[in-house]
């Protein structure tokens, strides 16, 4: 019974394992510090001058600062806010969100809170269009705003880009974009990098709100994370009001301190407190320098708290409790097998034939290998199960035995997969992305395949390339009086891996009772070598006709080495267009990589349903085909 409850033991342990695995993670996905619903945020730090100021949203009144656990003195400074209303009127968009849009804007106006003057900006009248200039006129700003029509293809960066250049001339000490989107960019002639540089020249933060399926949902929530403002997902009709509603209330909770210069000129973590609750937020301030965005702001995160913001959103919540779950129920499970005995094991149907039960058995072993868990084996036990009944079990021996490489088909599938599984796990956590996890799952599902085969070809070119001079020492050797079995015998020992193990084997396999021309047919077999299977054939020839088997043996070194000659021959008169088809290849992907880096926004077309997934679709079916037939042509059979 040793072994069995020693491997239980291990089922148990492993069990325990996990369990504290997830329990911190557990423990550290509930104790979510920014999921208390607080709104402080930092959007900007000026550090130049003799005051520095730094500013951004906090409920309840201005915050306080800290530098190393000493309160700073500050003083409040005014919070007029000049704003531009940047609204989409693409003529692809329903009926009802343009009014939506327009109707929710025309709450912001001149004298609403902070607000100082309102200036109006159109996505899509015959592109970016100025409404209306800084206003302080309240009724004018809302008759610019009613009076935008649904008309032409939109231009959103242009937009923006026009906003921030209204906002570049007021003298607000706060200022602010607030964007209403709702389709894609068709017109525009700025880049998203060129509307946010202007929103940085005119020191203006941006408010989006968007629906989740406009186009450039993802580019606008990474230019306010660069610049300062908020993202706000419009899901329903209702959301516009509400939207707009909370920008009011962001304007309300702004503040703007002044403080005094730091010394030193490194860059130094301030520790910002909200005035009600009790969230707080460090960020980084360079002397001499304006930051903005979430991203400049953040200071460096030292590594218990990187740990904590990874294992902060919902999926990994999730994924915690299901681990703990798995633990709890693996451990529950192997306790079980350790109080119930099982009956139908060996050693109690032979308890009965027993005097005696004292003391260990001689010779009790303990089963060696992580394989001796019974959950491990009855994993692997299954994944062969199945890779057998798809066909593709002996497939994958017969690779692991040409690659010499000591392991079980069914081990081999079962660690990949897992493996596979883990990585893809880890990616969904890292990135928060599934599409990304089920990439880097498919991906290490392959490339073991893929280094398996290179390997196996490596070995099998070098097998191929030791063959004539193999045959020229048996040659040698039956010249001296040796026998065949003793040739092969004599050359195992003098050629290198992978001929002399093989060479080996054969003579092993020899020894046990195989026959000479058996081992060496199992052999070219189990290599995939023509070549040796056709000198195989020529020793069986030679035994059953009769003849010098030494001439024979050098006659085929021979034609082995002119045929090899003739391959690398060909290999360099081809070698020109397999790096031709190397290149072709490879440009379509590399040219869509550098063009994504240049100008996402203009590669992303692509990625959209309709025309988008025709084109890329016909694309990669064009160079399926382009590759097939170069292969064809690079490809000589000698």
């Amino acid at each position: 019974m040793r072994i069995r409850s020693r491997a239980l033991m291990r089922s148990a342990l492993l069990g325990m394992v996990f369990g504290l695995i997830a329990a911190p993670v557990v423990v550290a996905a509930q104790e979510d510090p920014a999921s208390d619903g607080s709104g402080l945020s930092v959007e900007r730090v000026d550090a130049r001058g003799e005051s520095w100021r730094i500013s951004g949203v906090s409920p309840g009144g201005a915050p306080t600062l800290e530098l190393d656990g000493e309160s700073l003195a500050t003083k409040q400074q005014e919070i007029t806010t000049d704003l531009v209303v940047v609204i989409d009127n693409d003529r692809s968009l329903p009926n009802g969100n343009l009014q939506l849009s327009s109707n929710a804007a025309a709450t912001l106006l001149p004298g609403v809170g902070p607000i100082g003057k309102v200036g109006v900006v159109s996505t899509a009248r015959l592109g970016a269009q100025q409404e209306l200039p800084l206003s302080a006129d309240p009724n004018a700003v809302a008759g610019a705003m009613q009076a935008v029509t649904a008309d032409g293809d939109s231009a959103v960066w242009d937009a923006i880009t026009r906003a921030a250049g209204l906002l570049e001339s007021s003298d607000a000490p706060q200022k602010r974009v607030v964007a209403y989107v709702g389709s894609g960019d068709r017109l525009s002639t700025s880049s998203p990098g060129a509307a946010e540089t202007a929103l940085r020249l005119a020191d203006a933060q941006l408010d989006v709100m968007t629906v989740p399926t406009a186009q450039n949902a993802a580019r606008l929530s990474e230019m306010v994370e660069a610049v300062g403002g908020s993202f706000t997902p419009l899901a329903g009709d209702d959301d516009y009001e509400q939207g707009t509603e909370d920008e009011l209330v962001r304007l309300d909770e702004q503040f703007s301190l002044a403080f005094s210069p730091l010394e030193g000129s490194e860059p130094v973590d301030l520790t910002v407190l909200a005035a009600e609750g009790e969230q707080t937020q460090v960020v980084s301030v360079q002397p001499g320098a304006v930051t903005t965005g979430a991203k400049s702001l953040s200071a460096v995160v030292p590594s218990s708290s990187l740990v904590q913001s990874i294992l902060s959103n919902g999926l990994t919540r999730w994924l915690a409790v299901l681990l703990l779950a798995g633990a709890v129920v693996g451990f529950v499970w192997s306790l079980l097998n350790m109080v119930v005995p099982d009956k139908d094991s060996l050693e109690n149907r032979l308890q009965v034939y027993e005097e005696t039960a004292e003391g260990p058995i001689e010779g009790d072993g303990e089963a060696h290998g992580v394989m001796t868990v019974p959950i491990l084996q009855r994993a692997v036990d299954f994944t062969g199960e199945m890779a057998e009944k798809r066909g593709f079990l002996e497939s994958i021996e017969v690779s692991l035995e040409r690659a010499s490489l000591p392991l079980r088909a069914a081990e081999a599938m079962f660690f990949v997969a897992t493996l596979a599984f883990l990585l893809g796990v880890v990616a969904v956590v890292l990135t928060g992305n599934l599409l990304m996890g089920l990439v880097v799952f498919g991906f290490a599902l392959m490339l073991p395949k893929a280094i398996l085969d290179m390997r196996v070809r490596r070995r099998q070119k070098k097998f191929v390339g030791q063959l004539p001079d193999m045959l020229a020492l048996l040659a040698g050797t039956l010249k001296a009086g040796y026998s065949i079995t003793q040739g092969f015998e004599a050359v195992s020992k003098e050629v290198d891996e992978p001929m002399g193990k093989e060479l080996r084997r054969v003579v092993t396999e020899h020894r046990l009772g195989r026959t000479l021309e058996d081992a060496l047919d199992s052999t070219a077999g189990r290599m995939g070598s023509d070549d040796f299977a056709w000198t195989v054939m020529a020793i069986k020839i030679q035994r059953e006709v009769g003849g010098n088997l030494a001439e024979l043996l050098m006659t085929v070194a021979d034609t082995m080495t002119q045929r090899e000659r003739l391959r690398r021959d060909v290999n360099s008169l081809t070698a020109e267009g397999r790096v031709s088809a190397f290149i072709l290849g490879l440009l379509p992907p590399a040219l869509g990589v550098v063009m994504y880096m240049m100008n996402r926004d203009y590669i992303m077309e692509l990625f959209t349903p309709g025309l988008g997934y025709v084109m890329i679709g016909a694309a990669v079916v064009a160079m399926v085909i382009g590759f097939v037939w170069m292969k064809k042509i690079i490809t000589i059979e000698v």
